[in-house]
């Protein structure tokens, strides 16, 4: 299903919390993690809620939403388009063209 969910869960031993994020593509709930791939422990719940927040916040700004991007930045195909766009609209340089009679 695609669901999402974002909580803070106590560690084993009550010595801190885990960041949980499960997002559409991930069957579990999965914690942040932190250099050495080893789960990032937070001192406070708030602490780990508001990394949850920020992590689920940056992937819902990041993908496609129906054909659509919420980053400014345009990829390489786009930016050619609209290059060849300018060009054949008349916005780019003109180009003179003389016809010149085929030999037979």
């Amino acid at each position: 299903m695609n669901r999402y969910n974002a909580f803070p869960r106590r560690v084993p031993g009550g010595l801190g919390f885990w960041a949980m994020v499960r997002l559409c593509r991930d069957s579990e709930p999965s914690p942040i993690m932190d250099t050495g791939d080893r789960p990032k422990v937070f001192g406070s719940k708030g602490e780990a809620a508001e990394e949850c927040l920020k992590h689920m916040v940056a992937f819902m700004n990041g993908r496609e939403i129906r054909g659509e991007k919420f980053d400014a930045t345009p990829s390489i195909q786009q930016a050619r388009r609209e290059k060849a766009e300018k060009l054949f609209m008349g916005g780019g340089r003109v180009v003179q063209v003389e016809r010149m009679e085929a030999a037979r």
